[in-house]
Order: C-alpha cells, then structure tokens, then sequence
C-alpha cells in the first residue's frame, strides 16, 4: 500500500477498485479486474518469497483458491469491516509468527 496524494493519510493501493475520478471511494472489483490482479499478486509473493498470503475478502479468497492457493481470509475492511479486518489481521500475524 502506499500513501497517496488523492488519499492524504490513508492507506492507498492504486489498483484498488474505486468510483471514477474518487480514489479514496470503494467498489465490487470487475472479475476481468480479479482475473487481471491474480496472476501480479502471485508473482509477487514468489518474487519477494512471501509464504502466507492473506485473502482480504471472499472474492480474493476464491481467486487464490481457483489457482490452487490456500489463502486464509479476513474480512474487507469496507462497509463498517475495518474493526473485524484488524482483529482478523492480528490473529493471522500471531498465528505466523508462532509457527505450526
């Protein structure tokens, strides 16, 4: 994520899937958006040698699932989720962190 310019002190990821020309504004991604970002947050993992991913959402979750990735899933944080996304967040952090 970054901070963007549109965003002042938020959060920003510019792939994010927003209303037009309102950055900081939040929408249902396109499946041609899911099927387009998929294979780019695959690679990336790969290239930076992530070993758990963490499905924001279902339809991430079902994204990675159809590419044969296990993903846990946290709730989005759009729509009053931040509070459930951050808990969500922590116990996945937690759980990586004291291993299997």
């Amino acid at each position: 994520m970054l901070t963007g310019r549109q965003c002042p002190g938020k959060p920003h990821n510019p792939n994010h899937p927003h209303e037009p020309g309102r950055p900081g504004t939040n929408r249902p991604p396109r499946a041609s958006e899911i099927a387009q970002g998929t294979p780019i947050a695959l690679a990336s993992s790969a290239a930076f040698r992530i070993q758990t991913i963490v499905a924001v959402g279902r339809k991430a979750q079902e994204a990675l699932a159809r590419k044969g990735v296990e993903a846990p899933p946290v709730r989005h944080p759009a729509q009053g989720g931040a509070r459930i996304f951050a808990t969500q967040l922590a116990q996945v952090e937690e759980a990586s962190l004291s291993g299997p």
